[in-house]
């Protein structure tokens, strides 16, 4: 694993989820639009896991290959209190910061989504749940789907 070091970057809010069963309407405010969430976080632990065995974690390809190699080599999923949030929320970091434009969105409290297209976005958390029960697809064959989604959308 490449010893790549990233800058510090604050880490940003998940917008809020779509309400239920109500919904809110008021006016919008005439302002300068918030830049899109981009940086969340959430993967707190696995960054620790690596980093304990001596491991970066970059926000790119490489990193989802050495989450790939530590599902197959068993991670110890009693170490986190919600391995597959974490690793779809470390999944959601790496697609925010490799497809421009892309941008966390919330759709149902607690269901992050990264929006990569007008149309398209991806259920990270769904995507780790996936990957921690079967083999196919890998992270990195996810990650390169989105990546030629985002190219044929463009």
């Amino acid at each position: 694993m490449s010893d790549q070091v990233e800058p510090d970057e604050a880490l940003q809010r998940l917008p809020p989820g779509m309400p239920r069963h109500f919904a809110e309407y008021k006016p919008v405010a005439e302002a300068v639009p918030a830049p899109p969430v981009t940086n969340v976080g959430g993967y707190d632990e696995l960054l620790n896991y690596f980093r304990s065995r001596g491991e970066s974690l970059p926000r790119s390809r490489e990193g989802l290959a050495a989450v790939d190699a530590a599902i197959d080599g068993g991670i110890p999923a009693e170490a986190f209190p919600d391995l597959a949030r974490s690793i779809g929320m470390f999944y959601g970091d790496v697609l925010t910061h490799s497809i421009t434009g892309a941008h966390w969105k919330v759709v149902a409290s607690g269901f992050p989504e990264v929006r990569f297209t007008a149309k398209d976005s991806v259920d990270v958390v769904h995507v780790a749940q996936r990957r921690l029960s079967h083999s196919y697809p890998s992270l990195v064959e996810n990650f390169f789907h989105v990546l030629e989604m985002a190219a044929a959308a463009m």
